[in-house]
This record gives structure tokens, C-alpha cells and sequence, in this order.
């Protein structure tokens, strides 16, 4: 019991102090892809933001590619946004079908973002996000391509400047079915890289369960190419506890169209 308080008191501790850092900043929301923390931007009204992805991790003895990962979000209104990600996964290594190449459907994430709180209004952005993630087909499960249950992911995310620097943090919890829940928690900090159109991005995100926690220390960019075209790309490694699931490397390259 005195083990399992420490976790909880461990984890609030972080989720507080990340959203109480960006809620003394007023608002320039800059996360999503290529980094894993959100912000809470929305497309516009009518308007959708689509992420063209690939994605590679590698954990000790497994490969994961993501190729494509395909990002669909719309606008409804200029406070919500509607989202699924479908990503096509191979994998290679330790797994249920052994150790060949295997690909198929990973699982897919559905989610509804509502902006609440507008910088213009209040100096800062604020958004609650829930995210339903499960394998629509029972083939990617067997062949250890996708999880075996679902996840129900419920975050805030909060947007604030600090001089040239953009901050943005989210954190929450997430519900496993097929596993212990888990308290989750980003920061992003970008600024411009001193080129036009190339902002570049740090971030730090936790993922804690009972006895195990892993922090992803990422790096990445946002190329503006076009008007309504952008290049995203990033690199980081997973920290903490050691697991099979511990990222020794995730590389993101992708495209964002706008319109």
C-alpha cells in the first residue's frame, strides 16, 4: 500500500507541475506530430489537417515500422477537432508469430478534441482531449501487431509562450483494458532554428504504471515547405525502467498538408 502511494503521489506531482508551468504563459500552441504531447490547436472551421507518417521504434530484440501512418483531423466548428490515425505496421523480432517480418492494420485511435479555453480571450489555450485506441481486426492482434484490448486516453493540454519560446504540455490518464492504467504527462518547448520556416522542437514524455515508468526524451522540426505543406521529422529514446518495451530509438518523418 505505502509503494503504491508514493506511485500516485510521484505521478500527480509531475502532471501538476507541467500543466501549472504552461498556465503562467500566455498561449502559441506547438505540439502534435512529429512529437507525441498534443497541443490545443484545432484545423478552423471546415478545414482538415492531414499527417502523412512513418514511424520506426526499436525495443530491445523487436522493430516496429508504422509506414503509413495516416493522421486525419477536421475541424467542426474552430473549438473541435475529429481525428483517427490508422497506421499499417510490420514488425520484426520477438513476438506471438515468431521472428520474420509480419505486417498488417495496427491499432487505430479515435478522438474528439474540444478547445474550451482561446488565448485571444484569456491568454492562454486550453483543450480536453479524449482518444479511444483499439485493433479493429482480430488477425493483427494474434500476429502481436496490435494490443489485444482497448485504451481510453483522457488528457488536458495547455499552450503558453515564454519570450521567443513556445511551450505546450498535456497530461492525463489512460485506461487499459488488457493492462494497468497509467498516469501520462509531456512538455514541448520550440523555438524558431534561426532558418525561415524551420522551428525546432524538444520534449520530455512520461508514461508511469504501478513499478514502471518511461520517459521519452525527443527531438524534432517543423519545415514550413508551402503555404499548406510542411515536413515533420524527429528523433528520440525512451529512459526508466527496463522492459522489453523500452524505445532504444523512434525515428518520425512525415509530411502535414493543410486545407
Amino acid at each position: 500500500m505505502q509503494k503504491r502511494s508514493f506511485f500516485v503521489l510521484d505521478a500527480a506531482v509531475l502532471i501538476v507541475a507541467s500543466l501549472l508551468l504552461a498556465a503562467a504563459l500566455p498561449a502559441r500552441a506547438q505540439g502534435g506530430p512529429p512529437m507525441v504531447t498534443d497541443d490545443p490547436g484545432t484545423p478552423g472551421d471546415g478545414h482538415w489537417e492531414i499527417n502523412f507518417g512513418a514511424i520506426t521504434a526499436h525495443t530491445r530484440g523487436r522493430t516496429v515500422v508504422a509506414a503509413p501512418d495516416i493522421d486525419l483531423n477536421y475541424g467542426w466548428g474552430d473549438h473541435i477537432q475529429l481525428k483517427i490515425d490508422a497506421p499499417w505496421v510490420s514488425a520484426h523480432g520477438n513476438g506471438p508469430s515468431g521472428q520474420g517480418w509480419k505486417s498488417g492494420t495496427g491499432d487505430t485511435e479515435f478522438g474528439v478534441k474540444w478547445r474550451f479555453i482561446d488565448e485571444e480571450k484569456s491568454g492562454f489555450s486550453l483543450s480536453a482531449y479524449p482518444q479511444l485506441t483499439r485493433s479493429l481486426t482480430n488477425s493483427s492482434i494474434r500476429r502481436g501487431l496490435a494490443g489485444a484490448g482497448h485504451e481510453f486516453f483522457l488528457p488536458l493540454e495547455l499552450a503558453g509562450d515564454l519570450g521567443d519560446f513556445s511551450i505546450t504540455t498535456e497530461a492525463g490518464r489512460n485506461f487499459v483494458q488488457d493492462g494497468p492504467n497509467e498516469w501520462v504527462a509531456g512538455i514541448v518547448v520550440a523555438h524558431d532554428c534561426g532558418v525561415e520556416g524551420v522551428e525546432c522542437m524538444a520534449e520530455l514524455h512520461t508514461v508511469q504504471a504501478p513499478g514502471a515508468r518511461q520517459t521519452l526524451f525527443n527531438m524534432g522540426l517543423h519545415w514550413k515547405l508551402e503555404e499548406a505543406l510542411t515536413f515533420l521529422a524527429a528523433v528520440g529514446r525512451d529512459f526508466g525502467s527496463r522492459s522489453d518495451e523500452r524505445r532504444q530509438a523512434l525515428v518520425y518523418l512525415g509530411l502535414q498538408f493543410t486545407h
